[in-house]
C-alpha cells in the first residue's frame, strides 16, 4: 500500500472510511470472499463499532481494528480478516505522524442514525479525534452485532477496487 498523503506530517487519506474499506478491498481485490462464522467480533452499539475501531487504531490493534469490520453483509473471517490486519499494519507502519493515530485512543461517538439493521455515524457525531478523521460511516447489523459497513461504489466512476463507506 502506498503511504497515504500528507499535510504537515498529518495523514489525509488514511480516514476510518478509507482505511477500512482499503483493508477489506485488498482482500476483494485478491479474489477472497468474507465468510461469515460464529464466535466474536462486532460490538452492541453503533456508536461502541465506531469507538472500538478508532481505540484499535490508536493502539495499533489491528485484529481489533478489523473485529468491527464486515464487508458484502458478513463479518471478516478467515483469510479476509488475516488480510485486513496485514494491510492495517501497513498502513499504521507507514504513517508519518504516528501522535495523530495515538490520539485514536480517546475518540468519543455522540449518536447515531439507526433504520433497521443499518446505521450511519455523521462525522459531526465524531469527537477528540485529529482533523481528517471524521467522516460519516456506515454500519451493518450482522447477527446482533454491529459492524462497519465497509463496501465498493462504481457509481461515482472509481472502479471496483475503489472501496468507499
Amino acid at each position: 500500500m502506498t503511504p497515504s498523503p500528507t499535510t504537515r506530517g498529518r495523514p489525509r487519506g488514511l480516514r476510518v472510511r478509507v482505511g477500512a474499506a482499503a483493508l477489506v478491498g485488498l482482500a476483494a481485490a485478491t479474489g477472497l470472499s468474507a465468510c461469515s462464522s460464529g464466535g466474536g467480533g462486532g460490538a452492541a452499539t453503533p456508536q461502541v463499532a465506531v469507538e472500538t475501531f478508532f481505540h484499535a487504531i490508536g493502539d495499533k490493534d489491528p485484529a481489533a481494528a478489523c473485529s468491527v469490520v464486515s464487508t458484502g453483509g458478513a463479518r471478516l473471517s478467515g483469510t479476509p480478516l488475516d488480510q485486513c490486519e496485514l494491510g492495517f499494519q501497513k498502513v499504521l507502519d507507514s504513517v508519518q505522524d504516528q501522535g495523530d493515530i495515538a490520539l485514536l485512543k480517546g475518540a468519543a461517538v455522540t449518536g447515531a442514525t439507526v433504520t433497521g439493521d443499518t446505521a450511519t455515524i455523521k462525522s459531526a457525531q465524531i469527537t477528540k479525534v485529529p482533523d481528517g478523521f471524521q467522516n460519516d460511516i456506515d454500519l451493518v447489523r450482522l447477527d446482533g452485532r454491529w459492524y462497519i459497513d465497509s463496501k465498493t461504489d462504481t457509481t461515482d466512476g472509481t472502479s471496483p477496487s475503489t472501496p468507499t463507506g
